[in-house]
């Protein structure tokens, strides 16, 4: 259930910057409305989420159900266990830091494009 909806989240979020993105290349005729700031701030949004979607997410979850199956068959203590716990871990943090960069790009855009429109 839980990586269905993530997988929803991702795609939703790679089309949405995807889409604001296209709107950017047709807006470069106004250079009043969008600046570089607004255009780079968007395009690391967009690909932060399509490395998440496409490598990081499906690795760490990959990783998740790994060591669930370890779990079920009672090899907690083992090594395989813990080096999959480390790489899980890591995973699971750098896919963090990409929607935490992609957030505050989206953010980034939405700030500079509200203060040239009320400007």
């Amino acid at each position: 259930m839980s990586f269905h909806l993530t997988i929803i989240f991702f795609s939703l979020t790679s089309a949405t910057s995807s889409f604001t993105s296209k709107q950017i290349l047709t807006l470069t005729a106004m250079p009043d409305v969008l600046c570089k700031t607004s255009e780079v701030s968007l395009l690391v949004a967009f690909f932060a989420t399509l490395l998440n979607l496409l490598y990081l997410e499906p690795t760490s979850t990959q990783v998740m159900f790994d060591r669930y199956k370890l779990e079920d068959d009672g090899k907690r203590d083992s090594d395989e266990y813990k080096s999959l716990a480390k790489s899980f871990g890591k995973f699971h943090g750098i896919s963090s830091l990409t929607n935490l960069i992609a957030f505050c790009g989206g953010i980034v855009h939405a700030v500079r494009l509200a203060s040239k429109l009320a400007a």
